[in-house]
């Protein structure tokens, strides 16, 4: 069962001082969550994705998969900035927010649906920051976070890789976002990858060009279709505005698992490896293990199978739904 609804969470005040008057979050919920929250997973969404963790995440989000509704409740909610449903720029001003803000306004989202707590906060890249985060903000209402191809900062060179995305939407919305997403792409994929699947070859729908450049080409097409560049610039700011490596442990801190992906040279998995040690000396109960895949930083989305075999050990069975 699935059901979506729009919540509305009134003003909401911004790291930046800001206060966005009349906020809202779109909710999809699958599985009926009990009281305890013993039972629910909040899975947290990347740059460009939804709060149909089911649509972006087949193998470890529906039926028989990792998170199955007959035994999870799991809830997703697009991000505060974004365009599938809560408030954003819809192309208009709108000011800068933190994976804090983002955060916040999901609390705020499951005080109106009464979820008092989750057992489990799960996500990938902007995903896994904003389980982290909700791990450090929110410790008593959080049983353990996961956090996949992500660490306790945005890297010098993730920074700079957005700002190079930002510098193309700034000179044409909609060619710019192309460009955007082709930079992108190439940061989501591996170099072993890339040869393994287009190599020198030509493009494999017959175009003048090699096949790698029509994967891109067809990559630009399909964002060009669904994300608003505006949100595109608001969520990487957000992403590069992240940095929580001064939190220190309290009584009630939830189980952290940080997940390296091998072949991942965005966040790369020594980089993931050293922010599990970092909250481990601070007394948090942090471990790290490591996801063996050449798909690059994509591997948390393009191999559940795999995926889903590391965090069976992970994953507490819970009470169902």
């Amino acid at each position: 069962m699935m059901r979506e609804e729009t919540v509305a969470i009134g003003a909401l005040r911004l790291d930046c001082g800001a206060t966005l008057p009349a906020v809202e979050q779109r909710v999809t919920i699958y599985g009926t969550p009990q009281r305890s929250g013993s039972n629910v997973v909040l899975v947290a969404h990347a740059l460009t994705g939804s709060s149909r963790a089911a649509e972006w995440w087949p193998g470890i989000v529906g039926d028989g998969t990792l998170f199955d509704p007959a035994r999870w409740c799991v809830i997703g909610i697009n991000v505060l900035g974004s365009c599938y449903g809560s408030t954003g720029p819809r192309g208009g001003p709108f000011p800068r927010i933190t994976v804090r803000d983002i955060v916040r306004a999901q609390r705020h989202a499951l005080d109106q649906l009464e979820i008092e707590r989750v057992e489990l906060v799960i996500g990938g890249s902007l995903g896994g920051m904003q389980a982290l985060q909700w791990a450090l903000d929110a410790p008593e209402r959080v049983g353990g976070a996961v956090m996949l191809g992500a660490h306790d900062h945005h890297s010098t060179l993730g920074v700079a890789l957005n700002s190079l995305q930002r510098d193309a939407l700034s000179l044409d919305p909609m060619r710019g976002l192309r460009l955007a997403r082709k930079i992108a792409m190439l940061t989501y994929k591996s170099e072993e990858l890339l040869r393994e699947r287009h190599g020198r070859r030509g493009d494999r729908y017959g175009k003048a060009c090699f096949d790698v450049e029509g994967y891109l080409e067809r990559q630009a097409d399909l964002i060009e279709r669904r994300m608003d560049p505006s949100s595109y610039v608001t969520l990487t700011h957000a992403m590069d505005s992240f940095d929580v490596r001064e939190y220190e442990s309290v009584d009630s801190s939830p189980a952290l698992t940080f997940v390296g992906i091998t072949s991942d040279w965005l966040f790369r998995a020594q980089d993931v490896r050293a922010a599990a040690e970092r909250f481990a000396r601070r007394g948090f109960d942090s471990s790290y293990i490591e996801l063996r895949s050449n798909h690059g930083h994509d591997a948390f989305l393009a191999e559940p199978k795999s995926l889903r075999e590391l965090l069976d050990p992970v994953i507490s069975a819970g009470a169902k739904c």
